[in-house]
């Protein structure tokens, strides 16, 4: 099973088991606040059963949030999940406008019984179970979207709590206690909705997670022996999730095959330290100008970089210049060093295949052969002996 579909599994099964008690703390509560003709009680019914609506959103969304990239979703599906969770967020907003819309067109007189007070102590602490369970799998899987619904739950709990104080006011002779608790629940979910939306709304826009996390992910790349200055960095989150581009420094005669394998022990390294990173794309540059974080990438022309000619133009004007020391000199084997805002070439050569045991003086005739090239410095010819 993959580590998706675990994930999928978690926050499917958690959310049924929320949705189950919304609907029946729900049912409880409307029946109890309609005997009792307390519109807080019946406000904070619909509130459960508002919760039962948002536990199929998160089911839906987390379903599939969690499906394997494809062609048309390269980086996966979770802003599903993000924007499933702006859509709970207008629900929430929704049904906090009705319940206090409600409460201001009732007339009804309410009164306190034992079982409207049952309902909603036992409301209290079923639901600040379902929140810590809730959360505890949010944060285990790294959803956004799961997270928000246990504080959905919490605010169950929280208005449930103001319904209680709403009761014992009318229980000691003040009726206006039961719609002043109404108001307070409406403007507690109005509350969570907007933080819910606005904290959504900026992942959807590609907003870098906080500066501490990038830090920490930062020291933990300076941790690593051989990799150096870890610098623009740039990260974005989908669902809690964060995905991660950073430029690397690493030695400057090192191997394109070892440049590589130093950045699959980054990608490594980041995803371990840090469970939250989904992806790590790593650009390695050399260690012989070691860079800081820049915010301007552009350029008037060609970057100072890339003013250089390229493997192709170099190997064309080696096998002209070279011409008389093709039979021993390999120049698809050549190797190109962009060091030190220049660039040294090492040729490959065949000492068997050599016209003279003296390969100083060979190395010698090959590198005046070389004098005349517009560009480079310190060229090297490196000798196979079989």
């Amino acid at each position: 099973m993959s580590k998706m579909q675990e994930e999928r599994q978690i926050a499917q099964r958690v959310t049924v088991v929320g949705a189950i008690w919304d609907a029946l703390l729900g049912i409880a509560k409307i029946i109890a606040g309609w005997f009792s003709q307390s519109q807080a009680l019946i406000a904070d019914g619909i509130h459960s059963l508002s919760d039962l609506v948002t536990d199929v959103f998160v089911v839906v969304a987390s379903n599939n949030a969690r499906q394997a990239p494809d062609k048309n979703h390269p980086y996966g599906h979770l802003r599903f999940e993000t924007l499933t969770t702006v859509i709970l967020g207008i629900v929430l907003i929704i049904v906090a406008t009705g319940i206090v819309l409600e409460t201001f067109n009732s007339d009804r007189t309410p009164f306190a019984t034992w079982y409207g007070a049952a309902a909603v102590i036992l409301t209290i602490v079923i639901k600040e179970a379902i929140f810590h369970y809730t959360r505890r799998a949010g944060e285990k899987i790294g959803s956004k979207l799961l997270i928000a619904n246990a504080w959905h739950s919490r605010s169950d709990a929280l208005s449930s709590v103001a319904v209680l104080a709403g009761l014992v006011g009318v229980y000691f002779g003040y009726p206006w206690a039961d719609k002043a608790a109404a108001v307070v629940v409406g403007l507690l979910i109005a509350k969570i909705a907007i933080e819910m939306i606005w904290d959504n709304l900026k992942e959807l826009v590609d907003t870098s997670p906080d500066q501490k996390t990038l830090d920490q992910i930062k020291g933990t790349v300076d941790s690593l022996k051989n990799i150096m200055a870890p610098h623009d960095i740039r990260a974005r989150s989908m669902a809690g999730k964060i995905f991660l581009d950073m430029h690397i420094h690493v030695p400057a005669h090192a191997t394109v095959s070892e440049g590589h394998y130093l950045s699959d022990l980054v990608v490594y390294t980041i995803k371990k330290a840090h469970p939250n990173v989904q992806d790590v794309m790593v650009h390695v540059d050399t260690d012989d100008h070691i860079q800081s974080d820049t915010t301007d990438h552009e350029h008037v022309g060609r970057p100072p970089s890339l003013q250089l000619p390229a493997r192709d133009q170099i190997l064309a004007d080696l096998g002209y210049m070279l011409r008389s020391h093709r039979n021993y000199v390999d120049i698809e084997k050549t190797q190109l060093h962009y060091l030190n805002k220049t660039l040294n070439i090492h040729l490959i050569a065949n000492a068997n295949k050599a016209p003279s045991t003296d390969l100083t003086k060979v190395t010698n005739s090959i590198l005046f052969d070389l004098q005349s090239l517009p560009y480079g410095q310190d060229h090297k010819v490196l000798w196979l002996i079989d």
